[in-house]
């Protein structure tokens, strides 16, 4: 499973999305390795209409739909055809009580969920909320373009043995070798952005991602 942050870049917003994402159902039906997109909520419909694939949003708030302005609903998401959620990215970070609220309105919404947590006991307690998956990320290793594989090896081993629900490891993930490495140590898979938004043919980085799943 590959998890594609597009975040904000003008080379994943809008139009550029589309172009972008184009080879994402190729390569997943070539490889059989699920390719999921974590788009902009503006370019959720759009990529769903235009290019059939899986999208997941970016974040989401606990609300429902009402005297919200400004703010982004479960179903709003799920209208425009969103199937899951991103929750708690270094970007946008949250308190652990706002965490447990917008995975329960993504639960209630059939919406899927992959939270992030930056070191192992945040990775613990999240597990024990039952998300869909987790994904492990060493905020000071997030764009690097190094692994954090090379330094939480352990941890990540760790991690494996203990979680419940299915491991899914960022930070640093760039590459095909790094995907490989993630897998080995137990993972399902990977999430990333740079790495694949502003690769200079992301067909063939992603082609070489899905690579990495191989034995």
């Amino acid at each position: 499973m590959i998890i594609l942050s597009l975040k904000t870049y003008k080379e994943s917003t809008g139009s550029a999305a589309i172009k972008l994402l184009s080879s994402v159902k190729r390569v997943s039906e070539e490889t059989g390795i699920k390719i999921i997109p974590a788009v902009q909520p503006t370019d959720i419909y759009r990529v769903k209409q235009e290019l059939g694939i899986e999208v997941w949003a970016q974040h989401m708030d606990p609300i429902e739909p009402g005297k919200n302005m400004g703010w982004l609903s479960a179903y709003a998401i799920k209208d425009a055809g969103a199937s899951g959620i991103v929750i708690n990215h270094s970007e946008h970070k949250m308190d652990d009580d706002h965490v447990k609220k917008i995975l329960d309105k993504a639960k209630q919404y059939g919406l899927k969920s992959v939270i992030c947590g930056f070191n192992p006991e945040m990775m613990i307690k999240f597990d024990a909320w039952e998300p869909d998956y987790l994904s492990y990320e060493r905020e000071d290793m997030i764009g690097t373009g190094v692994s954090m594989i090379t330094k939480e090896t352990d941890n990540i081993k760790k991690l494996v043995s203990v979680l419940k629900r299915p491991l899914i490891i960022g930070a640093g993930i760039s590459t095909g070798e790094d995907v490989r490495q993630a897998i080995k140590l137990g993972a399902i898979g990977a999430i990333l952005a740079s790495g694949f938004v502003l690769a200079k043919d992301p067909e063939a980085k992603l082609r070489e991602l899905a690579g990495g799943f191989s034995k």
